[in-house]
């Protein structure tokens, strides 16, 4: 079984850690991004053209095999990580992994990463929208979180049986109570 997750800036990230985890290779991934042809008016150095997206849509199409997906333990979005540098680079581009054609706006479909311990939205976690924490209801392994933006539904914090540290030094929550409820049962609150 495999997975393609809803959101494209998560799914890139789902791939940069499949990367980092030899079970992707460079190799095909620059083989996707180089099969949406040769540069146009359009294209090139220093900024993003018409290929950056038709690549990221590509690669938002590569199924991630749903073991490799529960075997991933740490997710980030820095700007600097592979799969971002890895479409620059394949494109002649350069935004330095900045660009908002990566942000994370959704995190539907992360309870696929069972073995998830980790989750760093800084980087490409901003996000125009609120972020709805809905999805990460009772994920079991979550231990450290760092958000970013505005976020809703932070009472879902609540439901981490697995949550110790959690980063909201950028992040506005709907419900800011919940910090305090988190603290009381022992969860580091850095705000």
């Amino acid at each position: 079984m495999t997975i393609v997750f809803a959101d494209r800036g998560l799914h890139l990230g789902v791939l940069n850690a499949l990367l980092d985890n030899d079970v992707i290779t460079e190799e095909d991934l620059t083989a996707i991004i180089e099969s949406t042809g040769p540069d146009g008016p359009d294209d090139g150095y220093p900024g993003p053209g018409p290929r950056l997206a038709a690549s990221l849509d590509l690669l938002h199409a590569v199924p991630v095999p749903s073991a490799a997906a529960a075997a991933v333990t740490d997710l980030d979005f820095d700007g600097g990580n592979d799969i971002y540098m890895l479409v620059e680079q394949t494109l002649g581009i350069d935004t330095g992994g900045e660009s908002d054609d990566y942000n994370v706006s959704s995190l539907e479909g992360i309870q696929a990463l069972s073995g998830l311990e980790s989750l760093d939205l800084d980087g490409h976690g901003y996000h125009p929208a609120p972020l709805d924490l809905t999805p990460l209801t009772g994920h079991p392994t979550l231990s450290k979180l760092f958000l970013t933006g505005h976020c809703t539904a932070a009472g879902a914090l609540e439901s981490l049986p697995a949550l110790r540290d959690l980063d909201v030094g950028l992040a506005q929550l709907d419900d800011p109570d919940v910090l305090d409820r988190l603290e009381a049962r022992g969860v580091e609150v850095h705000r």
